[in-house]
C-alpha cells in the first residue's frame, strides 16, 4: 500500500513538473512572438514616420491592408497608406513620433503614442491649409497581423486636442431662443 501511495505521488509530481515546463515554453514562445510585434512597430514608426522611409513599409504591411482613422474614411492599400505618410510629411517637416506603450496579445498590438510637429503644410485628414502652429497630440492605434504582416489598423486620435492647437474654437451649442406666447 504504502508503495504504490509512494508511485502515485511521484507520478503526480513528474504530471505537475511536466505541465509546468509545458506552460513555461508557451509563455516563452508568446513573449518572443510579442517582443517581434514591438520591433515590428518600433521600426515602422523610426523609419516611416520618424525618417519617411515609407519602403520599409513592404516587409511590415499586407498589400491589401486597410487603415481605419475614424471619423475619416479608410485607407485602403499599403501604397494609399504610404502616400499618406508622406503627405504627413509634406504638412509637418519636423514630424516626430513618439512611442509611450506598446501592448501584444496573439497577433494583435496596440500602441500609445504622440505626433509633435510644426503644421507648414495642407492637412492631409483636416484639408485645412498651413497654419505654422506647432503641434503635440497623441493616439492609440490597435493593428492586427496574419502571417507576420500588418492587415488591419485601428487608429484613434485625439482630433479635438488637434483642432484646438491649430487654433479651432470650440464653442456649445446655443440653447434655443425663447417662444413667444400668443
Amino acid at each position: 500500500m504504502k508503495k504504490s501511495l509512494l508511485q502515485i505521488i511521484m507520478i503526480l509530481s513528474f504530471a505537475f513538473l511536466l505541465c509546468f515546463a509545458i506552460s513555461c515554453q508557451q509563455q516563452g514562445e508568446e513573449t518572443a512572438a510579442g517582443e517581434e510585434l514591438k520591433a515590428k512597430v518600433r521600426q515602422e514608426i523610426d523609419e516611416a514616420w520618424n525618417m519617411g522611409n515609407v519602403d520599409v513599409l513592404d516587409e511590415l504591411y499586407s498589400a491589401d491592408m486597410v487603415y481605419h482613422m475614424p471619423p475619416y474614411p479608410d485607407i485602403v492599400g499599403l501604397e494609399a497608406y504610404k502616400q499618406f505618410i508622406e503627405e504627413n510629411h509634406t504638412a509637418y517637416p519636423d514630424l516626430k513620433l513618439t512611442i509611450i506603450e506598446i501592448i501584444t496579445e496573439g497577433d494583435t498590438v496596440a500602441t500609445r503614442w504622440t505626433y509633435d510637429g510644426t503644421q507648414e503644410g495642407p492637412s492631409p485628414t483636416l484639408g485645412i491649409p498651413a497654419t505654422g502652429k506647432h503641434v503635440i497630440f497623441s493616439g492609440c492605434v490597435v493593428a492586427h497581423q496574419v502571417d507576420g504582416k500588418t492587415v488591419e489598423v485601428w487608429n484613434h486620435v485625439d482630433w479635438v486636442g488637434l483642432l484646438t492647437q491649430l487654433g479651432f474654437k470650440l464653442t456649445p451649442p446655443q440653447p434655443p431662443a425663447p417662444q413667444e406666447k400668443e
